[in-house]
């Protein structure tokens, strides 16, 4: 069994590496717990003691080689289990735990005696460190009353008694002496030239030595004073000296003879002794507590240099330095969390704009900015306080480690405080220029001479051109470097520099700083030995650009050449997720450095790209409290950003942030994106200013939202919501990948990478429509389902002309992107399989869903469907974007697509049909009577591809791959879809050439040149393409012909050989596309045209229509049972055009060498059937036409009783599609009917209640077309079937002319009318597709009402008030546009009325023309212009008419302003004011006009006593009068003031002239007084006279006020209605421009 002492003891050496001192660490752990355990009985003395023995000994010195002193520390537990146990002693416990304590004390009793017995500690120690209780406890000492009594005496002779010295002898004459014998000791040496001290020379060591001993010995100096002055002299020539200094303090008395005592530790171990000097640590400790205190200043560097130098050469410790430094530790852990509480404190911030500079509302409600209170406050407190001492001496100390290349003192220092260097990113250089250093021999091993030659060439051309820019003179020739004198500096960031207008190199003083420096020789030094340093400096790497720059030539360079240096890859990859990942993120938006860095990230794979972005993103910015404030600061820009509204300012600003940090930019665009879907096709169009990097970024990104990842720890979103649709999050990131993709032009390969690896996954029918809007996005390929109209299927039939004007994108975004973008997309497809792995992967999806069983059939059949046209996009996609060559080279033939990738036979035909069509153009030249040379491979190995026995046996190979290969393009030429589509470019080009045409005059003249340009070049390229498509027919035709005597063999039974066609042939393609579907009815027709040997048309339509269709309802889904419907309606609506005209079906159905209509088939050759009783007559095609209706009718109605939705659904489906021609008999209707009532009343699917509803209403409109069961085959009615009065059909039978079974239609024009309209799926699309004019004819009243209630609302719109001609003009251009759709739908329901085929053709040229109307409507026609002119002329004259009435109304000056007139709540007020103010003035006049009065009377005396009475009186009066009579307010009381200006005035001059007179008739003199007697008539009768003015003035005066009141208050009246009608025009002009926002939606 094993020892637990040695198992405890060997656990404790292994965690020997983890211990330190400023955390706990298991070494002092076990320790503790150890004497914890022992003292409280839990383990044995005995086994205690084996532990501590082994460990304070320490045989194998591995304790001692950590300098962890295993002796103290358990000195230390047991001195904390001493302190515990008197603790416990003084609460004098009693009972149990007084006998507790009592074991306890037992066993530390032991304790102590066997460490002294087996000599682990000795006497002297414990008496040091233990009490003296427990001492005399263990019978260490006698008496513990005696020992503390010796104790106190020692203590009190140590620190209180002083030696004696000399002190005048010794400070005179000692120090004197030793400070002059060192001093000329080096005065004897030579100075250099420029008057600069040599070093001293290390011969002189041992003498300055003897010289210090003589010294202290004779003058008993005390030594470390003398230490003192040694360090000072030291520190003062440390810039040249500092090598004789060290050499001697290594080699004194204070090192070698102290190592012995206890101000000294050593450090043994395997080379050398090192011997730490407390006393000199604490001195200089001294020195920095003299600028703390003293000086109050930075302490010199070189201090601090002196110090980094001593503890490089092993003479003190950082441990023992450290507590004397500024700031202390307290200090330094506050500043540590002041520092990392502002930056949480920005985290958590929501917002840092200018609102977060301002402090809180002050209380006069005022705001100031807190950053200036803040400078305030200090300015005007600094002049009362005294000076800090504010230098960080623990960053100056470390600084000054690096610069020497002292790395282990550093880092013990920076482990310390492991946030100094990002406090003080001045450490980071310092740091850097280490690192140069240690990388330069990998520098030079692993990168190219020519990459290093050229770079040597650039510093060397950039030195020459600082030169010539800072030496050379106009006209002189480039300077030589002239010759530089050598400085020695205490920066080592200065080192090796020069400044070439001094004429000084600078030279670092220390030389050997880089002597000791690791060095990386082997790319595995780049982990083991670069990276430890450069995490020291933490993510600052941005700060050295020649250290970055190396770093990645040397990636670059092991990369190049990774087969010679295994494993290289991965310190590669480290390198690049540690340094340069993060230089990317701090490198503040720098360009360069992203281009660099992506350099190296381009060799690597996406897949480790993808990996690096990953932790990149995740993990980096969650490491750092600065990286985390870096991400909280770069999401806040984005935001602010993205809500710009010029989108290029806004991607130029994205694309700037991206350069740096691309991962937050973009996952912060993204989100918004998900969040806001219309943001996608504007993100993708900001997205142009990207660069590489940012782009690779971006698609790493846009891969990991598609999986609907929201981070760590959250659920992934859902793609898909319960009803089928996609998310509205996915549905934006689709678009905005596509529209990236397309814009952009960027790879492709993440989303193709992607959806490789989804399509493996079943749950990936979701991700299909981000496949799909990527291929809608960059090839114009929509998916449009079921709602492709007749046009259009035989357009896809046609040339590429036709088939690019019939499918335009609806949108422009759809609009197929550039051949650069679509060659990246081929490169991409090529590379590696792509392409095709895509292609065998969906049809994997679609058998995976067919197979799932979780899922019910609505469910399964949307999933069915959906993977069905992403099939048929992406077929589309590959035909389009590759030629024949590339098609060829990317899918393999048919016999490897069935058997390695086990695709069926179908699947194979239909991707190897390209390749085929090719071949088969190119070899129809001639006929050989051999099967075509095209087709011959998969005929031959046609048992490979198809191993199914009916193929080779039933039908023969070349018929299945002829079926197969062929395409309608191949059989059928529309030349009247040719020869419409030709005569809508004609119609175009006359337009544009016709200067008096609507088009030509609406349009600009560049836009109707365009116009004439694009028909004129699609006229052309039709005339060429209708001969081609003619002449390959032909060719096919021919083909067809050779060989159809070779597709069905005469032994084969009919019914089997009809069943093969149906089931391999038919079956499968019908569903396929609308345009398969299509060609499967060209192709039966043809078949039945060219009469095809042993093949009967009948049988095929019978097994079509009577047995197939509830096959069709219970198996196929939506789009499929659509599509085959599509097929079987065109079989349908030509056996009943067939079976309405016996004409028609003699010429097609039984022509001149057609048997596919026998009734018998027998072994006999089809050209030997000559007897017409072997025919189908047309009176027994009618009963099988019959029997069809009755076939379809029982299945129909089977799959509306049913009671299962999908069966319903596909008989809507079905039924919506016959509804030309069926139901036409009246059972078969009012049963269909019955059971679609039933569904609309009693279903609770409310989506099936909603078909059958709108089924309703669809055949409502049918039933006139009903005839009974006899009718319809045109046997004679029942005497009590007829009706009362004869039914036009009845009538109609009656009148022909061979007396034969009347037609079962009975008005034969409306017949042709419903035999050429279109299907139902036809008709839905022309209601959607505004350029399809083949509409319904609408009533007339109903157009006449439609018609006058466009005029009233033009004349409604017309007689409101208008703010701007531009609105005017508007409103008018909506009017003459409602009255231009008014009359354009009544020419269209005319022309529909008169002539079909000519509305056909105009639904042709809306079709085409679409884009022309989209042009145009983006320009304001001749109509409007005219409108909007007339608006403004009508605009003038009223402005006209509004000035002269401003110019009768009074002034601007003399009317109140609008912020000077009362509100309405203000006017009671106002007048209760004013009437109250003018009864007081009544009140005051009397005594006012007394006192006037008696100032008239005086003045007058005054004048006529001084001096002659001249006008200037007046003038006086008048100016006074003015004065007391002006008073300040608005101006209605400026105008009354002016009236009673004027009358006052005038009442002065009758006054003045009175007086004049009496005063001219009673005085002869100036000089005599006037008699008393004349004076006083005279005043009573000017008082008399001036009574009655003012009266008059009075009532002027206040019937003026009224008027003015009166005034005013029509103005205010007048202003509101003004304002109320400007409040209704801008509420009428806001609904308006919703309702033009809601058509544009709407057109949209």
């Amino acid at each position: 069994m094993h020892d637990p002492v040695e198992e405890e003891i060997t656990r404790a050496k292994q965690v020997v590496d983890q211990y330190t001192l400023l955390h706990e660490n298991p070494l002092r752990n076990m320790i503790t717990f150890a004497t914890r355990d022992a003292y409280f009985g839990k383990r044995t003395v005995a086994s205690f003691l084996n532990f501590m023995g082994a460990l304070v000994k320490d045989d194998d010195k591995i304790f001692a080689t950590h300098e962890i002193d295993t002796r103290q520390l358990f000195i230390n537990s047991l001195k904390t289990q001493d302190v515990h146990l008197e603790t416990m002693g003084e609460l004098n416990l009693q009972n149990g735990p007084k006998q507790i304590m009592e074991l306890r004390k037992a066993n530390l009793i032991a304790m102590i005696r066997g460490v002294l017995s087996e000599r682990i500690l000795t006497e002297a120690d414990l008496k040091i460190n233990f009490s003296s209780q427990l001492l005399e406890d263990s019978r260490i000492i006698a008496s513990k009353v005696m020992f503390d009594r010796r104790l106190v005496r020692l203590n009190t002779s140590m620190l209180y008694k002083q030696n004696k010295f000399n002190l005048a002898r010794e400070d005179m004459v000692g120090y004197s002496a030793l400070i002059d014998d060192i001093t000329f000791g080096t005065i004897d040496l030579e100075y250099d030239a420029n008057g600069r001290a040599p070093p001293t020379p290390l011969e002189r060591v041992p003498k300055f030595l003897e010289t210090i001993s003589s010294n202290i010995g004779i003058f008993h100096l005390d030594p470390n004073r003398v230490l003192d002055i040694l360090l000072d002299l030291f520190i003062k020539e440390i810039l040249v000296n500092h090598v004789f200094w060290l050499s001697l303090f290594e080699t004194s008395g204070w090192i070698q003879q102290l190592a012995s005592g206890s101000s000294a530790e050593v450090d043994e171990d395997e080379n050398k002794s090192k011997k730490y000097s407390v006393v000199m640590a604490q001195l200089l400790g001294f020195k920095f507590e003299h600028y703390h205190l003293v000086e109050v200043q930075s302490a010199p560097s070189e201090l601090y240099y002196a110090c980094a130098l001593l503890m490089k050469n092993g003479l003190i410790r950082p441990g023992d330095l450290l507590p004397y430094l500024k700031p202390f530790e307290d200090e330094m852990v506050a500043q540590k969390a002041k520092y990392t509480e502002n930056m949480n404190r920005e985290i958590k911030s929501n917002s840092a704009g200018a609102l977060a500079q301002y402090g809180a509302l002050g209380e006069e409600g005022t705001t100031q900015k807190a950053k200036k209170v803040e400078q305030k406050e200090k300015v005007e407190s600094a002049e009362n306080i005294a000076p800090v001492y504010t230098t960080n001496d623990i960053v100056e100390l470390t600084k000054a480690l690096l610069s020497i290349g002292d790395i282990p003192h550093a880092e013990v220092i920076m482990a310390k405080h492991d946030k100094l260097c990002d406090m003080h990113p001045i450490l980071a250089h310092n740091i850097y220029r280490l690192c140069d250093i240690i990388l330069e021999p990998a520098y030079q091993k692993y990168v190219a001479d020519d990459i290093k030659a050229r770079y040597v060439h650039y510093a060397k051309c950039a030195e020459e051109s600082r030169l010539i820019a800072t030496l050379q003179k106009r006209g002189e020739k480039p300077p030589e470097m002239p010759k530089m004198t050598k400085v020695l500096v205490k920066n080592i960031l200065k080192d090796g520099t020069y400044d070439l207008v001094k004429r000084e190199r600078y030279e670092f003083f220390y030389c050997s700083w880089a002597d000791n420096l690791p060095r990386c020789e082997t790319y595995q030094h780049l982990t083991e030995r670069f990276m430890p340093i450069m995490r020291l400096a933490g993510y600052k790497a941005y700060l050295a650009p020649h250290l970055t720059q190396k770093l990645l030539l040397i990636i670059q360079g092991l990369l190049e050449r990774e087969k010679g240096y295994p494993n290289c890859r991965t310190h590669c990859l480290n390198m690049i997720r540690d340094f340069l990942l993060p230089l990317v993120s701090f490198s503040g938006c720098n360009p360069g450095t992203m281009a660099s860095v992506w350099e190296v990230l381009d060799t690597f794979s996406f897949q480790e790209r993808c990996a690096l972005y990953g932790e990149w993103g995740n993990d980096f910015y969650k490491k750092t409290i600065e990286t985390k404030l870096l991400k909280a600061r770069t999401e806040r820009t984005v935001k602010g950003i993205m809500r710009q509204n010029d989108l290029r300012q806004c991607g130029r600003d994205l694309g700037k942030l991206a350069h740096s940090n691309p991962m937050i930019v973009f996952n912060v665009m993204l989100d918004q994106i998900q969040a806001f879907d219309n943001l996608a096709p504007y993100m993708a169009d900001a997205c142009r200013y990207m660069g590489s990097f940012a782009y690779d970024v971006l698609g790493y990104l846009m891969t990991e939202k598609w999986t609907g990842s929201q981070g760590a720890g959250r659920m992934k979103k859902i793609k898909m919501k319960n009803d089928g649709m996609s998310s509205s999050w996915l549905k934006a990131l689709s678009v905005f990948a596509g529209m990236l993709y397309k814009k952009q032009g960027i790879d492709p390969t993440p989303l193709l990478r992607y959806m490789d690896y989804r399509l493996r996954q079943d749950d990936s029918v979701p991700d299909l429509i981000l496949f799909n809007e990527f291929i809608t996005k960059l090839s114009g390929i929509e998916i449009i389902g079921s709602t492709l109209t007749d046009d259009q299927i035989t357009s896809a039939g046609c040339s590429e002309t036709l088939r690019a004007e019939a499918f335009q994108p609806v949108s422009n975004d759809n609009r197929r992107a550039t051949k650069r973008v679509l060659s990246r997309l081929k490169d991409t497809l090529q590379k590696d399989g792509t392409g095709l792995e895509i292609f065998v992967l969906l049809h994997r999806l679609s058998e995976a869903c067919s197979s799932e069983g979780e899922l019910n059939t609505f469910e399964r059949g949307s999933k069915l469907d959906l993977i069905h046209q992403t099939f048929l996009q992406y077929s589309e996609l590959l035909t389009t974007v590759f030629d024949e060559a590339e098609y060829d080279a990317l899918v393999p033939d048919a016999v490897r697509l069935a058997e390695d990738y086990k695709l069926p036979p179908d699947v194979v035909m239909h991707m190897v049909r390209p390749k085929t069509r090719h071949l088969l153009r190119a070899s129809m030249e001639g006929v050989t009577g051999q099967p075509n040379s095209a087709l011959s491979p998969l005929i031959e190995n046609m048992a490979r591809i198809a191993p199914h026995p009916a193929i080779s046996s039933v039908i023969s190979p070349e018929f299945y791959a002829t079926f197969w290969q062929l395409s309608l393009y191949d059989i059928h030429c529309p030349v009247g879809h040719y020869d419409t589509a030709m005569k809508r470019h004609k119609d175009m080009i006359a337009q544009c050439r016709d200067t008096r045409s609507s088009f030509y005059q609406s349009q600009r003249l560049s836009a109707v040149q365009k116009a004439e340009r694009m028909a004129q070049v699609s006229l052309e390229s039709l005339q060429e393409d209708l001969p081609k498509h003619k002449k390959d027919v032909e060719k096919t035709m021919e083909m067809l012909r050779e060989s159809q005597s070779r597709w069905f063999p005469t032994s084969v039974n009919r019914l089997t050989l009809i069943q093969s066609i149906i089931q391999h042939c038919l079956l499968p393609r019908s569903v396929l596309s609308e345009v398969d579907a299509a060609y499967c009815y060209e192709f039966i027709i043809l078949m039945h045209q060219i009469s095809v040997t042993n093949f009967s048309s009948l049988t095929l339509f019978d097994k079509l229509l009577s047995e197939n269709l509830p096959a069709v309802l219970m198996s196929f889904t939506e789009y499929e049972t659509t599509i085959n419907a599509r097929f079987l309606y065109k079989i349908f609506s030509k056996m009943s055009r067939w079976s309405q005209d016996e004409t028609l079906y003699a010429r097609e159905a039984l022509g001149e060498g057609l048997i596919g209509f026998q009734k018998r088939w027998t072994g006999q050759l089809s050209s030997q059937v000559n007897d017409k009783a072997e025919w189908l007559s047309y009176q027994d095609f009618r009963r099988v036409i019959n029997k069809w209706h009755m076939k379809i009718s029982s299945a129909l109605e089977q799959a509306l009783q049913s009671g299962e939705s999908h069966q319903i659904r596909n008989a809507f489906l079905v039924m919506r599609q016959f509804i030309p021609h069926f139901p036409l008999i009246k059972q078969h209707g009012e049963v269909l009917v019955q059971a679609t009532q039933n569904l609309a009343s009693h279903e609770k699917r409310d989506d099936l209640k909603v078909l059958a509803r709108s089924y309703l209403g669809l055949i409502e409109k049918s039933k006139s077309r009903w005839v009974s069961k006899n009718v319809f085959l045109g046997t004679e009615e029942p005497e009590a079937d007829k009706p009362a009065s004869s039914t036009p059909a009845a009538k109609t039978g009656d009148k022909t002319p061979n007396n034969k079974s009347p037609t079962p239609q009975t008005t034969p024009r409306r017949e042709d009318r419903q035999e050429r309209a279109s299907s139902p799926s036809d008709r839905k699309r022309g209601k959607e597709d505004p350029s399809n004019t083949t509409k319904k004819p609408r009533n007339d009243e109903k157009d006449r009402g439609r018609q006058e209630l466009a005029t009233n609302r033009h004349r409604t719109v017309e007689s409101l008030p208008r703010d701007s001609p531009r609105e005017a003009a508007k409103d008018n251009t909506l009017s003459t546009r409602d009255s231009r759709s008014t009359s354009s739908r009544n020419n269209n329901n005319n022309n529909s009325n008169s002539n079909t085929n000519t509305s056909s053709s105009n639904n042709n040229s809306n079709i085409s023309s679409r884009e022309e109307r989209s042009t145009r409507d983006d320009r304001p026609s001749r109509d409007e212009k005219i409108a909007r002119d007339d608006r403004m002329s009508r605009d003038d004259r009223n402005n006209r008419e509004e000035r002269t009435s401003r110019e009768e109304r009074p002034s601007r000056e003399e009317r109140p302003s609008r912020e000077e007139r009362p509100s309405r709540e203000e006017r009671p007020a106002r007048e209760e004011r004013a009437v109250r103010d003018e009864r007081s003035s009544r009140e005051e006049r009397p005594a006012r006009e007394e006192r006037s009065g008696r100032e008239d009377r005086s003045s007058r005396e005054d004048r006529s006593s001084t001096a002659p009475r001249t006008n200037n009186g007046r003038s006086v009066v008048v100016e006074s009068t003015s004065e007391r009579r002006a008073p300040s307010g608005s101006a209605r009381e400026e105008r009354s003031l002016s009236s009673r200006l004027n009358t006052s005035s005038r009442s002065v001059v009758v006054e003045t002239s009175r007086e004049r007179r009496s005063g001219l008739t009673t005085n002869t003199s100036v000089s005599a007084p006037p008699p008393a007697v004349n004076s006083a008539t005279s005043s009573a009768g000017s008082s008399s006279g001036r009574k009655r003015l003012q009266e008059d003035d009075r009532e002027r005066e206040g019937k003026r006020i009224r008027e003015d009141r009166r005034e005013e208050r029509r103005d205010d009246r007048r202003e509101d209605r003004r304002d109320d009608r400007k409040d209704r025009d801008r509420d009428r002009e806001r609904e308006r421009e919703r309702d033009r926002d809601h058509r544009r939606r709407r057109r949209q």
